[in-house]
């Protein structure tokens, strides 16, 4: 009864994503109940719980509404959202987008000492082995495309920073930090 109550999770999950894509996002997504790939040592559901945690900080980042991610294995891919309450530049949006892929991977790296931190050629090993795809847009424009402020796929197994639009203004890439400081559990 086990198996075939897992595969009916299965089978309503890949229902649910199949109606996904990068044209409609909507809404903050329920981690817990997307299939995750099978590695040791990674506790998903805290794993997403502390990065969302992190990067919709209004403390940090007064300007985060929400951010999604997903790993999708059968498509070689990890997928990021990230939804703003107010318009940033497109310099600040991929500052903030490095920082929340280098959180990631930090992230991982802290759950399974197999995989390394973000540094400055790579987001974290775990990342290396996606397609890296983020998005940067106001909450209020998700669903215009052309109104978002930056988005970018970085193929497996290289590096480098999120590119911004070609605006016809030059403007100079930040490389990535080491991360985010490792997050406070002290209670």
């Amino acid at each position: 009864m086990n198996k075939m109550k897992k595969m009916l999770v299965l089978l309503l999950c890949a229902g649910v994503l199949s109606g996904c894509t990068k044209s409609t996002v909507t809404e903050q997504i329920d981690y817990s109940n997307l299939p995750q790939p099978d590695e040791n040592g990674i506790v998903w559901e805290q794993l997403w719980e502390d990065w969302t945690g992190m990067f919709e900080d209004q403390n940090t980042y007064p300007f985060a509404e929400t951010v999604n991610g997903g790993i999708y294995p059968e498509e070689n891919a990890a997928r990021f959202f990230l939804l703003l309450n107010t318009e940033i530049t497109p310099k600040e949006a991929q500052a903030y987008a490095m920082e929340v892929l280098n959180g990631f991977g930090y992230l991982i790296a802290e759950q399974n000492s197999d995989y390394t931190h973000p540094d400055s050629t790579s987001y974290g090993s775990y990342l290396d082995a996606y397609d890296i795809y983020v998005m940067v847009s106001t909450d209020a424009a998700k669903a215009d495309e052309g109104s978002w402020i930056l988005e970018d796929t970085i193929p497996a197994g290289g590096y480098r920073p999120v590119q911004i639009p070609d605006t016809g203004e030059e403007e100079t890439t930040p490389g990535p930090g080491p991360g985010p400081a490792a997050p406070d559990t002290a209670e």
